[in-house]
């Protein structure tokens, strides 16, 4: 999903100022593309965080 995000990033980065009727609706689609890109990689970041705390919690009661 990140790579699709990151293609549509650029491709509208190449049209957002070139069309003067939808400028403002393009450099709205790209900011939010953008939000929404970093707070999927966010999730993703503590996600893995708090994969890893369930395997080292699972591992440990495994051992008791």
């Amino acid at each position: 999903m990140i790579q699709e995000a990151q293609n549509l990033l650029k491709r509208l980065d190449l049209v957002k100022d070139s069309d003067p009727f939808n400028k403002r609706l393009l450099n709205d689609c790209f900011t939010t593309i953008q939000k929404m890109t970093t707070e999927i990689e966010r999730l993703q970041y503590h996600n893995n965080n708090l994969m890893n705390v369930i395997y080292q919690n699972q591992g440990e009661l495994e051992n008791q």
